[in-house]
């Protein structure tokens, strides 16, 4: 889209000037004689750039400015003046000026000016759609059963508090989601959510509180701590005990004090930061064992939130089933795997100890090993991991299956998948499209394409 101009100024030579400068660069350019008309021009055409002469009949230019930005505070606003003051120029700039330039004009100058704050402008923009794309791609806990509902509300009341918060519960029901959820519902939004796993990291203090170059040998550079990082936002530990009681301490003082020093620096860094930590195990469990620091979890224990096993919230599974076979087709591609109403009763009948982490890499392997089937008893995939099939298909792919890339193992599966279909429907291939959830024509298709043929022995 090509960027829109606004030149307002009582002199007609100097609109015609810089009109005729800046649409011979391919911009489009409206005028403007009077702040007046210039806000009501801007009302109804918004630009991405306004020069605006600062002393004009009627309302002058920083009032002209002030109604503008009004309207939108981002604009960039260029003052222009053939006799202005050191003081006129710093007032446009404290009330919101991008710059101020003096007449009589270089067009080089002009151009320099413009395009940096077109620039300006661009990057606003941009920053703000992502700052939507991210709240709009959140993740957030699929289900309308009660146990997901009245976790949400306690979310939703603890995210507004702003204090510490503990999240519970077994892996992959969600801890990760309900902590983000927590960051995004607070009035730290804007700021960073940085998540945390400290097996991950070679030096736990240097990860958190950074150094300063020189600091010890091979400090080659500064490095800035995650804590840093986290300034004015949320930063998100994914299990406690996995911290040592001298590191949760050193969090919580910085809680408190709201700074911290890198090391090799004897400086206080600026440091306002909500912590939220999880843990699989019963933190008083762990309280007891020394796992945690008690002024800590005293702090924590003010605001828990439990996240529910999968088991416990059966109800959701098929809304998480659709959610999931579609996020898979948007990651690897082709149309989302099909569940059949009894596959999905006996996936509800499931104890899933891994939770929706499970029940996620438990849909992945179905999309890649069976994209855009319907799957019935007959045709799902074991519960237990495994990938060889041996309990639902008498032929298979061998083990060297697991060595090709992802489409000739797709290749090979579905080989084996349909060969075994039909010789179980004895070649009747209008009652095999059936079973296997496929177009009569799709299956020809692939018998083709496979050069298959019945086992004529």
């Amino acid at each position: 889209m090509s960027t829109h101009i606004l030149i307002v100024d009582d002199e007609q030579p100097i609109r015609e000037s810089l009109c005729g400068l800046f649409e011979d660069e391919g911009f489009i350019v409206s005028t403007s004689a009077s702040g007046e008309e210039a806000v009501a021009r801007f009302r109804k055409h918004p630009a991405d750039c306004i020069f605006l002469d600062i002393w004009m009949p009627g309302i002058d230019g920083l009032e002209t400015m002030a109604r503008i930005k009004q309207i939108d505070a981002n604009v960039p606003v260029i003052m222009m003046s053939g006799h202005a003051t050191i003081d006129t120029a710093v007032r446009a700039t404290r009330q919101g000026a991008f710059d101020f330039i003096e007449k009589p004009f270089s067009s080089d100058k002009l151009l320099i000016l413009l395009r940096n704050a077109v620039e300006k402008r661009r990057l606003a923009i941009e920053n703000l759609d992502l700052k939507f794309e991210s709240k709009r791609n959140c993740p957030s806990l699929i289900g309308q059963s009660k146990a997901v509902a009245d976790v949400n509300k306690h979310i939703n009341k603890v995210a507004a508090s702003g204090v510490m918060a503990f999240v519970l519960g077994e892996h992959g029901t969600g801890k990760s989601v309900a902590a983000r959820l927590l960051h995004e519902g607070s009035p730290r939004s804007n700021g960073s959510f940085i998540s945390f796993n400290s097996t991950s990291v070679n030096n736990l203090s240097w990860e958190l509180f950074g150094f300063e170059k020189g600091a010890f040998a091979g400090a080659l550079q500064t490095q800035r701590g995650r804590l840093e990082a986290a300034h004015m936002g949320t930063m998100f530990f994914e299990e406690i005990a996995d911290l040592d009681i001298e590191t949760q301490l050193e969090l919580l003082k910085v809680t408190e004090k709201r700074r911290f020093m890198r090391l090799g620096n004897a400086t206080p860094i600026p440091c306002d930061v909500r912590l939220v930590m999880s843990t699989l195990s019963d933190p008083v469990t762990l309280l007891k064992e020394g796992r945690i620091a008690k002024p800590l979890y005293d702090r924590l224990s003010t605001a828990v939130i439990h996240m529910p096993r999968l088991k416990d919230r059966s109800e959701d599974i098929p809304q998480l089933l659709t959610f999931l076979a579609a996020e898979q087709a948007k990651s690897l591609g082709g149309d989302p795997v099909q569940f059949d109403e009894e596959v999905i009763q006996k996936l509800q009948q499931y104890d899933w100890p891994g939770n929706v982490r499970e029940l996620r890499n438990y849909v992945e392997r179905c999309h890649i090993l069976c994209p855009g089937l319907h799957l019935t008893l007959q045709t799902m995939l074991p519960l237990d991991g495994t990938t060889n099939f041996s309990t639902s298909f008498a032929t298979v792919p061998d083990d060297s299956v697991l060595l090709d890339g992802f489409h000739d193992a797709r290749k090979r599966f579905e080989h084996s998948y349909i060969a075994h279909h039909l010789e179980k429907n004895n070649w009747n291939v209008s009652k095999t499209a059936t079973d296997i959830g496929m177009e009569r024509s799709q299956l020809h298709r692939k018998i083709k394409s496979y050069n298959l043929m019945p086992d004529t022995k």
